[in-house]
């Protein structure tokens, strides 16, 4: 009896040995998307804490890639997960759904240090978004490496930095570095970052993945530090546009306490969800700059012709005046708001903040308040001749960045080349437009790129499904093309 005992104990373990590795076999190749998850919890063949317990895996299997500033103390994490099991999983819009945030974004227990060490202190509660998903069902992962203090779309402007997820010589983008190549890696399904002249679309483009860009306004931003407090706005990372809408839905809506929160809510509707005569319009081919780029400009040419094979009709536009726009984010008295958010750490810790970052804020000292009084009126002149553009159009269609660059020429050529990053996406927060940079082409030397599509105040939930449309017919891997689908 007792023999028989003995034998029947290891079938037993060699059972659940052998369910256990069916399951770490599927979870290791599966992608994080949101339907992935969503379906792996319905059938039952997954639970959060599976999930969980890989992404630390994952993260643990990359070692130092710098994506990270502090991650979320993983019992923590399993016992969220753990939480979530006496739930049904149908109830939570993002249950068991991974994430992380830019380190500028509170998170209540975790430090908040913009990539700034000297900077470090930990807030007395999260962002008002954190806890919006965290409500929803979402697990937090970590706090993600950015451009220090946000100032910055190479993603190499801190004291560790992530590097491209397609090939490790070139930059990964930022402000939001982290956020951008914790999606295309397979580390978390969706990622928030900031944007203030482009922070969550250009990590979008240089990794393959979709960061859709929100009107300022209709994400509350109360409990992060800003770059431009009245325009900055809270990005989505994700895999798909459809993924990044689950999300914003989630994220949006009316916050009393966050006095720049847009009063209205009410929802663009002008923006059709087909390319089916939809009127795309580009900037002129005077204005085209792609920086001797041949490989970004051919991409950005067959991406003209697959709007006009889905059905468009493109029309080229002066793209004069957004340029001018884009141009006072970092070149005029605007840079007044980054000043006055950094004002007292500056004054006290010179030596900690990055010699660039320095350098560009510091600017802001040379203009007066009539300066910043001249320049917000002409902001005003500036949209209301965007508005008569995109009266005569449904979207505006831009390269999301018109190169991409090694990491050795950043550092021999820092600000010039960032301000070429910059070129397609500066004006769009200064001018309140809505956005969403979707993959589009992975060019012949290897390297991702990608379009943003642009359109007026509120039309974030329009262009995701837009961008959708166009995700589709593109048939791209997804993220770093490394099986995660």
């Amino acid at each position: 009896m007792a023999g028989m005992h003995h034998a029947y104990l290891p079938d037993q373990n060699l059972i659940k040995l052998t369910i256990n590795m069916k399951t770490n076999s599927i979870l290791e190749s599966m992608s994080l998307s949101i339907p992935s998850l969503q379906a792996g919890y319905a059938d039952g063949s997954i639970t959060p804490v599976d999930v969980i317990v890989e992404v630390y895996r994952r993260i643990d299997a990359r070692g130092e890639d710098h994506v990270w500033t502090v991650l979320s103390d993983k019992q923590d994490a399993l016992e969220s997960a753990q939480d979530l099991l006496s739930v049904d999983s149908r109830s939570l819009p993002l249950y068991g759904i991974p994430f992380s945030v830019k380190d500028n974004i509170h998170v209540q227990g975790l430090p908040t240090t913009a990539s700034c060490p000297g900077f470090s202190h930990f807030p007395q509660q999260s962002a008002v978004v954190v806890e919006k998903l965290i409500a929803a069902g979402a697990i937090l992962v970590g706090k993600n490496t950015m451009d220090q203090f946000a100032t910055g779309l190479v993603g190499v402007r801190s004291p560790g930095h992530p590097v491209n997820s397609f090939n490790p010589d070139y930059i990964p983008g930022g402000s939001s570095s982290g956020s951008g190549v914790a999606v295309a890696v397979g580390l978390v399904s969706f990622s928030l970052g900031s944007d203030t002249g482009g922070s969550g679309r250009i990590p979008a483009a240089l990794n393959n993945i979709v960061g859709l860009k929100p009107t300022p306004g209709i994400i509350s931003t109360k409990g992060m530090i800003y770059a431009n407090r009245s325009f900055d706005c809270v990005p989505i990372f994700a895999l798909t546009c459809s993924d990044a809408k689950r999300v914003f839905d989630q994220a949006s809506g009316v916050d009393i306490n966050d006095p720049f929160l847009r009063a209205s809510q009410q929802a663009c509707s002008r923006v059709p969800d087909s390319f089916e005569n939809l009127v795309v319009a580009i900037p002129d081919e005077k204005n085209r700059q792609f920086f001797g780029d041949t490989l970004a400009e051919q991409c950005f040419d067959d991406a003209i012709g697959k709007a006009k094979s889905l059905g468009a009709e493109v029309t080229e536009i002066d793209f004069t005046h957004f340029l001018e726009a884009g141009k006072m984010l970092f070149d005029g008295p605007l840079l007044a708001e980054r000043y006055s958010s950094l004002e007292s750490f500056l004054d006290s810790n010179p030596n900690q903040v990055n010699s660039n970052v320095k350098s560009i804020v510091e600017k802001a000292k040379q203009y007066s308040a009539v300066d910043l009084c001249n320049e917000y009126y002409r902001i005003t002149e500036l949209k209301a001749l965007t508005r008569g553009v995109f009266s005569n159009i449904d979207i505006l269609m831009v390269p999301t960045a018109g190169t991409i660059y090694r990491i050795d020429e950043v550092a021999a050529d820092p600000v010039n080349l960032n301000t070429n990053m910059g070129y397609y996406t500066y004006y769009a927060n200064i001018l309140q437009l809505s956005a969403i940079a979707v993959p589009a082409a992975i060019r012949e030397d290897g390297l991702p790129f990608g379009v943003c599509f642009l359109a007026g105040p509120q039309c974030d939930a329009s262009l995701a499904a837009l961008g959708s449309t166009w995700q589709q017919s593109t048939n791209l891997l997804l993220g770093d093309n490394a099986g995660f689908r």
